[in-house]
C-alpha cells in the first residue's frame, strides 16, 4: 500500500508535509520516537533542496508498507542534490554544528540517496511499533520453566524424547540460519558506521573531546569486566593458552598479526569475525577518502546493510519462540541448575555497570565540583525515561532540554553530542558481552583464562562501536563472540534472555555516558575560552 502527494518545493510546504506523515505514520502505529525522526528528516531534505532548486519547483512525497516495513521517500526532478551531504566549511560555525547534528540523527536509521534519470530520491525506512521483547520473553521464558516441571513431573521420559527429537532440531536450524546472516550483517554495519564518520570530522576539537571521553570510559569498562572475569568465572589455565606471562603476550601478538588475512575470501568462507572487521574498516576508509567517485558500490553496500538488516529483524522477531523452545528443552533434559546459575551473572554485570558508573559520578566531583546527588538530581528526568523503556531514543527530548535549561550546555554541543553518543556510548555491552559469553561456556564445560580473553575484549570493543543499536542485534553480538570462543550456538536462547532484561540498565547507563562527556566538554571548552581571553 502507497500513499502519494506532490506539494510545491518551498518552505511554506513543511507544516502540511509533517502533518501529513505524522497522520500517515500514526496511522501504521509507528513509535512516537521514529515519527519524530521521520518529521526531522523531511524538514531537513526540504530545506536542502529549497536552497538548491529552480523556483517553482516541486517535490513528491510517499510512504509505502510492506508487511511490518514503512518506507518513507522523497523525489525532487532536477540537478543532483544529495540532502545528506553537508558543505565542508560554514562562516556561522555554530549553525554549522546544529546542521551536523541534525544529520547525524538522521544518519542513525536507514536512509539512502539516488540520482536517476533527473530524479534525486532520499529514502528512509522504519518499523511498525514492535512488541515489548521485554515482555514477550518473560512470558517465554516462565512458560518455558512451567512446562518443562510440567513434564518433568507427569512424564519425564516423553519429554526427553520431545527434547531431542523436536525442540533440539528447531533451535539448531534457528541458530544454523542466524550464524549464516551474521557474517554479512557484520561487514556491511562496520563499512555503514564508517560512514557516519564523514561529517564527524568536521567537529574538530569537540568530536576529539568526546572521543577521548569515549575511549576512557571504554577502556575502564573492560579493565572492570576483565577483573570481574578473572576473579569470578577464569581458571588458571584456559582452552587456548596454558602458562604465565609470556603466553599472554605469545596469544596478543598472534591476535594482533592474525586479523590481517591471507586472502579476501577466506575470511568469509572461515566467518573470522576479526578479520572481516579489518576488511571492513580498510574499505571503509578507502571509500571515506574517496568520497562521491563511485556512487553505485556506495549504494551497493547501502542498500545490502538494509537488506540483510531486515533479514535479521525478521529473524530476532521469531526469538520469543525460541527461547520458549531452548529453555523447555534445558528443563526436561534436566539442566534447568544453569537458570538459577543466571542470577550469579546477572549480579555480576550488575556489579560491573555500577562500577562503572561511580567512577563516571566521581569524575565529575573531581573535575566539575559538582556532588553525584546534585547530577542525579539534575539528570534524573532522562535517566527515568531511559531506565523504564531502554530506549535512547525515548529520552532524546527529556535528555536535550535538561542539558540545555539544568546543565546550561551550549546548544551546537547537545545536539551534537546525543546523536553521537547513540552511535558511540555503548560501553556497557562490553560487560554483558564477555561476561555471559563466559558464563555459557562454563555451562557448556568450556575453560577460559585471561590470554584467551584480549582478544575477545578487543571484539567487544570494537562491536560496541561498530554496530547500530537496533533490536536485532542481541542475539547477532553473541553470535560473533560465540563462534570465536567456540561456545555452541545453542547458549544464545539463555544470552539474549539475559540480554534483553539488563538492556535497561544498560541503556541508562549509556545515556549517563553520553551526558557526563557532555559535562566535561563544556568544562574543557570553557576553560580554553578563559585562558584565550586572559591571553588577550
Amino acid at each position: 500500500m502507497e500513499t502519494k502527494k506532490i506539494l510545491p518545493l518551498c518552505l511554506s510546504s513543511l507544516d502540511e508535509t509533517n502533518a501529513f506523515v505524522q497522520e500517515l505514520l500514526h496511522q501504521y502505529k509507528c513509535p512516537k520516537t521514529d515519527n519524530m525522526k521521520a518529521q526531522l528528516f523531511v524538514e531537513e531534505a526540504i530545506v536542502y533542496w529549497v536552497e538548491h532548486a529552480e523556483a517553482n519547483a516541486s517535490f513528491e512525497l510517499s510512504i509505502q508498507k510492506r508487511f511490518r516495513t514503512i518506507t518513507l521517500a522523497l523525489n525532487y526532478w532536477g540537478a543532483p542534490e544529495n540532502p545528506l551531504t553537508l558543505p565542508e566549511t560554514s562562516e556561522d560555525e555554530e549553525a554549522d554544528y546544529n546542521r551536523i547534528g541534525q544529520n547525524i540523527l538522521i544518519g542513525l536509521s536507514a536512509v539512502t540517496y539516488s540520482y536517476e534519470k533527473g530524479c534525486n530520491n532520499v529514502s528512509y525506512t522504519l518499523k511498525q511499533k514492535p512488541l515489548n521483547p521485554a515482555l514477550t520473553t518473560a512470558i517465554a521464558l516462565v512458560g518455558a520453566i512451567i512446562a518443562g516441571l510440567v513434564f518433568q513431573a507427569v512424564a519425564p521420559d516423553l519429554g526427553k524424547q520431545i527434547g531431542t527429537g523436536i525442540l533440539s532440531p528447531i533451535s539448531s536450524t534457528f541458530f544454523g540460519f542466524l550464524n549464516a546472516i551474521v557474517i554479512p550483517v557484520l561487514f556491511f554495519s562496520a563499512i555503514g558506521s564508517i560512514f557516519n564518520m564523514d561529517n564527524l570530522a568536521q567537529m574538530k576539537r569537540i568530536f576529539r573531546l568526546l572521543l577521548t571521553w569515549t575511549m576512557v570510559v571504554m577502556l575502564l569498562a573492560s579493565a572492570v569486566s576483565l577483573t570481574i572475569a578473572q576473579l569470578f568465572l577464569l581458571e588458571e589455565s584456559g582452552s587456548a593458552s596454558q602458562g604465565g606471562q609470556s603466553d599472554l603476550w605469545n596469544q596478543i601478538g598472534t591476535m594482533v598479526f592474525g586479523i590481517i588475512p591471507t586472502n579476501i575470501i577466506q575470511p568469509f568462507l572461515d566467518g573470522n569475525t576479526l578479520e572481516i572487521i579489518f576488511l571492513a574498516i580498510i574499505g571503509g576508509i578507502v571509500m571515506l577518502t574517496l568520497k562521491g567517485r563511485f556512487p553505485a558500490i556506495t549504494r551497493i553496500i547501502t542498500e545490502a546493510n538494509l537488506i540483510f538488516a531486515t533479514i535479521l529483524d525478521a529473524v530476532c522477531a521469531l526469538m520469543p519462540g525460541v527461547v520458549f523452545i531452548s529453555i523447555l528443552n534445558m528443563v526436561i533434559s534436566g539442566e534447568g541448575a544453569a537458570l538459577l546459575g543466571s542470577f550469579r551473572l546477572i549480579a555480576l554485570i550488575l556489579g560491573s555497570y555500577l562500577i562503572v558508573d561511580l567512577t563516571m559520578l566521581l569524575s565529575l566531583a573531581f573535575y566539575e565540583k559538582i556532588s553525584p546527588r546534585a547530577y542525579l538530581k539534575a539528570a534524573a528526568p532522562f535517566l527515568l525515561i531511559a531506565l523504564s523503556t531502554a530506549s535512547s531514543s525515548a529520552a532524546f527530548a527529556s535528555h536535550t532540554a535538561t542539558a540545555l535549561s539544568k546543565q546550561k550546555i551550549r546548544d551546537y554541543v547537545v545536539h551534537f553530542s546525543i546523536p553521537v553518543g547513540v552511535l558511540f556510548n555503548k560501553q556497557d555491552a562490553i560487560p554483558m558481552l564477555l561476561l555471559t559469553s563466559l558464563f555459557i561456556g562454563n555451562i557448556y564445560g568450556i575453560v577460559f583464562s585471561l590470554p584467551d580473553m584480549i582478544p575477545v575484549v578487543i571484539l567487544c570493543m570494537i562491536l560496541s562501536v561498530a554496530v547500530p543499536p537496533s533490536p536485532g542485534m542481541g542475539a547477532f553480538l553473541f553470535t560473533i563472540v560465540f563462534n570465536l570462543l567456540g561456545i555452541p550456538l545453542e547458549g544464545l536462547a539463555l544470552a539474549v534472555t539475559i540480554a534483553i532484561f539488563l538492556d535497561y540498565p544498560a541503556t541508562t547507563g549509556n545515556v549517563m555516558t553520553t551526558n557526563i562527556g557532555m559535562v566535561h566538554t563544556e568544562h574543557r571548552l570553557k576553560a580554553s575560552e578563559a585562558r584565550n581571553a586572559r591571553s588577550v
